[in-house]
């Protein structure tokens, strides 16, 4: 992740931005299973000041999931926007400051020249993954129809099937046994 670091003190007061394409290797890199393709363009602007550095990070893509009903790849259109504060020269001494959504603050000590905005980026997308996947959430997308045959062909056939496993009604004659 060495390309999210910014070597901060050899930047000027103001504002600087950075630009990042990600794609599914970053998303590999935090363990995220979830992500099956990534094509995302991040704009970060950084504002440094003497005692702090604000970092405003957009991100404007597509995300790839599995669709949860089809099983079909389904890529759902992101956007996503997180601030991070680090206060320079400081020690962490307030943890309820990050009151606000989508807002992190971090402390950087006097020894630290650079900074890491990988964590930052990943978390701003963090949010915009929706807990049920599904093409037909997205336009223009629509379920595999020869999956949903399938599968509810073989809801069919089991619901047609209802005989019962010989040796659950051994287990619930010995059941019937002991509470006699």
């Amino acid at each position: 992740m060495e390309e999210f670091d910014i070597e901060f003190v050899k930047l000027k007061n103001g504002i600087h931005r950075f630009e990042y394409q990600i794609n599914r290797s970053f998303f590999d890199f935090f363990k995220n299973q979830e992500i099956i393709a990534a094509d995302v363009q991040v704009l970060a602007v950084l504002n440094k000041l003497d005692n702090m550095i604000q970092v405003d990070i957009d991100g404007l893509g597509t995300l790839g999931f599995t669709c949860d009903r089809c099983l079909g790849g389904v890529n759902y259109p992101v956007k996503s926007q997180f601030k991070v504060i680090y206060h320079l020269n400081s020690v962490e001494n307030k943890t309820d400051e990050a009151t606000e959504v989508n807002l992190d603050i971090m402390y950087l000590s006097g020894s630290q020249f650079k900074l890491n905005i990988g964590e930052s980026v990943y978390q701003s997308f963090l949010s915009t993954i929706p807990f049920v996947k599904r093409c037909d959430d997205v336009e223009g997308q629509q379920c595999n129809e020869e999956m949903l045959e399938r599968l509810d062909s073989l809801e069919d056939s089991k619901e047609s099937s209802n005989e019962t496993d010989p040796r659950w009604e051994e287990l619930k004659k010995l059941l019937n046994k002991k509470e006699k």
